[in-house]
C-alpha cells in the first residue's frame, strides 16, 4: 500500500531497510476533527468547544507527505480552504450520529491503512433521544436526563482489525505522571497502537504540548501541532510499512 523510496546501492531493500526508509506516501488514512453535536429539540443542540483545527493541521501535513487522506470534519470554527479541497477527500459531519455512521462504514470497509480519530467526540446524549420539535423558552426549568453516548473509538478494531489506530486523550488539571497512566490505559483499552496525551490547562494558541506514546512504551513529547504532525507521520510510515500490505 505504501511507497518506499530506492535505496542508493542497487541491492534488494532488506525487511529493515524498508522499515527505515519507509514515508506515509501511498497509505490511506482517515482523521476525524471537530466537535459532535447531539440534538436536544429541533433548533438546540450540545456540543462543544473543539475548533478542528488539530484534526485539519494533521490531515493536511499528511496529505502533504503523499498520503491520501479522508478527512471527517464537525461543525467546528476552523473551516477547510479551497486548496484543502484539492488534496483531501472531505466529508463533512454534524451529529454524533453522523460521525458514528461515518466511521462504522468507512473503516469497515477496510480499505485505510490508519485512523487518526481526532474529533472531539459528544459523551452524553439525552435519554429518549432529541425533542420533536423547539421546546419552549418561557420555560422556568428545563431538566435533561443524558446517558452516555457510544464510544466510537472503541469499535475501531472490531470493524477492522487491521487499521493502525491513533486515539487521542485530553485531560485537565492533572499531573504529568498522572496524565501519562491515564493515557497508557486508554491506549490499551481501546488497542489503539498510538495515542496522544494533553492537558487542556496547556493549550494556548499554538503551543499545544502533548505526549506521543505507543505500545513499546516509547513516549516522545512535541510542543505543538506542526510537531505532532511530523511526529504522527513518522510513527504511522513505521507502523504501517513493518506490518507490510493489507491483506
Amino acid at each position: 500500500m505504501g511507497f518506499y523510496e530506492p535505496l542508493a546501492t542497487g541491492r534488494q531493500p532488506s525487511a529493515t531497510d524498508l522499515v527505515h526508509s519507509a514515508s506515509i506516501r501511498g497509505c490511506r488514512i482517515l482523521v476525524t476533527a471537530g466537535p459532535t453535536w447531539v440534538p436536544l429539540d429541533a433548533v438546540r443542540y450540545l456540543g462543544n468547544r473543539s475548533s478542528g483545527r488539530t484534526g485539519l493541521s494533521l490531515a493536511r501535513e499528511f496529505a502533504a507527505q503523499g498520503a491520501a487522506v479522508t478527512l471527517m470534519m464537525g461543525p467546528g470554527r476552523v473551516i477547510p480552504t479551497y486548496g484543502d479541497l484539492k488534496i483531501l477527500d472531505l466529508r463533512p459531519f454534524e451529529t454524533f450520529d453522523d460521525l458514528h455512521s461515518g466511521v462504522r462504514g468507512l473503516v469497515g470497509s477496510r480499505t485505510f491503512d490508519a485512523l487518526v480519530h481526532a474529533a472531539a467526540v459528544a459523551d452524553y446524549r439525552p435519554v429518549s433521544g432529541p425533542a420533536p420539535s423547539k421546546t419552549p423558552s418561557s420555560l422556568d426549568e428545563l431538566v435533561i436526563r443524558l446517558v452516555p453516548t457510544p464510544k466510537i473509538v472503541d469499535e475501531v478494531k472490531s470493524l477492522d482489525p487491521e487499521i493502525v489506530l491513533v486515539k487521542f486523550k485530553l485531560e485537565s488539571g492533572v499531573t504529568e505522571p498522572e496524565l501519562l497512566r491515564i493515557a497508557e490505559q486508554s491506549r490499551r483499552h481501546s488497542g489503539a497502537e498510538l495515542i496522544v496525551a494533553n492537558d487542556l490547562a496547556q493549550i494556548h494558541g499554538d503551543d499545544h504540548p502533548a505526549w506521543v506514546l505507543d505500545a513499546s512504551g516509547l513516549k516522545t513529547r512535541v510542543a505543538t501541532e506542526a510537531e505532532l504532525a511530523t511526529e504522527l507521520a513518522s510513527r504511522l510510515s513505521r507502523i504501517i510499512h513493518a506490518r507490510g500490505p493489507r491483506r
